[in-house]
């Protein structure tokens, strides 16, 4: 097996970094949902979409599962998808950042008076999301593309 290269390993602690950055996200809305404090931001100023927040909390454990296994695939050098899907997977995550990118833009501008939109703490997860999503994407594709060339 192929040492990891310092790209890779790059890649491995930017998703990871950004996976507890959305743990701490998820895990700050929870205790200003059930234990709130002051230094923390309103319940209200975390939530970004009218999902109720137990359907919210039980889809971001669900990503925090998937965060967690892209991280293992990282690690483990395993290639779930061929250079076609991860390029996929690159442009679907391109798209996200640039939708998010573009609604945190219209938030501080044009559209300031729209919820959505001034979402600001949601509207950085999703930045965050997207960059994890790009990662992994690029992560795979490298492998698969290491496997096609052998």
């Amino acid at each position: 097996m192929r040492a990891t290269s310092r790209r890779d390993l790059w890649a491995i602690a930017a998703v990871a970094a950004l996976s507890f950055a959305f743990l701490v996200r998820v895990a700050g809305q929870a205790i200003q949902r059930w234990l709130p404090q002051e230094f923390l931001p309103p319940f209200e100023v975390w939530q970004g979409s009218g999902i109720s927040y137990p359907a919210l909390l039980a889809c971001q454990i669900v990503i925090l599962a998937l965060m967690g296994a892209a991280i293992c695939t990282m690690v483990h050098r395993v290639a779930v998808m061929g250079t076609i899907a991860s390029r996929c997977v690159i442009v679907i995550g391109c798209g996200y950042f640039a939708v998010m990118l573009a609604r945190l833009a219209l938030g501080l501008t044009a559209l300031n008076d729209s919820g959505w939109f001034t979402a600001w703490i949601s509207t950085v997860l999703h930045l965050d999301l997207a960059v994890i999503v790009i990662l992994w994407g690029w992560h795979q594709h490298r492998l698969a593309h290491t496997a096609d060339t052998r």
